[in-house]
């Protein structure tokens, strides 16, 4: 039997993106709530030293893609911010 693969967090970030959202899209967009709920239980294991080798990637992984949407929408704040000058 040939299991499906996992969506990582990499895939949600680049689907939500290959969409092409608005600023505001962009603005509102939160993680999926699975996606939220796997991060809030690798946070809860690291916290606890009780995260795996390939947890620990994982978890950076999820904060690098929060990185990047955090930036991502600090950009667009920016340029309304000039916009509206």
């Amino acid at each position: 039997m040939i299991e499906a693969p996992v969506r990582t967090i990499n895939d949600v970030v680049a689907g939500f993106l290959a969409c092409r959202p608005s600023d505001e899209e962009l603005l509102a967009c939160h993680m999926p709530p699975d996606s939220q709920a796997r991060f809030n239980l690798l946070l809860d294991l690291n916290s606890n030293d009780e995260v795996s080798k390939h947890e620990t990637h994982e978890l950076h992984e999820y904060l690098r893609a929060n990185g990047f949407i955090s930036f991502l929408k600090a950009k667009v704040k920016r340029r309304q911010r000039l916009g509206a000058l």
